[in-house]
């Protein structure tokens, strides 16, 4: 009982110091060695490519439904119409859920932290909160 309590805790201080550049860590426990293969899986989608995720999502669907209701109307078949439509739900899954190059054309570029330092934030001016009560007063007027 000792060595594992002793080893439990070795492990979890290890974890907190966690090298996202050796390994990712998820919860207690390292889970794999990084590579960049497994960099560019784990990359999430950026805005343009979700955007596009969506737009083609609501088109698959639409498309779907209006020929799984044509088919079904036509060959007067309930069941046809709906393995048509999810096979419309399948396919639409396949296109838009996996996270393809094709969804990742516009990255974020990102400020580094030291890069950040240099520049402070922009301050809130006071010509705003002077013009606005201008406004308020100008209107119980």
């Amino acid at each position: 009982m000792a060595g594992r309590s002793e080893f439990s805790a070795s492990a979890r201080g290890k974890d907190r110091n966690c090298s996202t550049q050796s390994y990712l860590c998820r919860g207690d426990s390292h889970v794999f060695p990084s590579s960049p293969v497994l960099k560019a899986r784990i990359n999430e989608m950026d805005w343009q490519g979700q955007k596009h995720a969506e737009m083609l999502m609501q088109i698959f669907l639409v498309f779907s439904a209006v020929a799984a209701f044509g088919a079904g109307y036509l060959m007067r078949d309930f069941r046809l119409m709906m393995l048509i439509y999810a096979g419309g739900v399948v396919l639409t899954a396949l296109v838009t859920v996996p996270n393809w190059p094709y969804f990742n054309r516009h990255p974020l570029k990102w400020l580094d932290p030291s890069e950040a330092e240099k520049h402070p934030k922009p301050q809130v001016s006071n010509i705003t909160s002077s013009s606005s009560s201008k406004k308020k007063a100008s209107k119980n007027k």
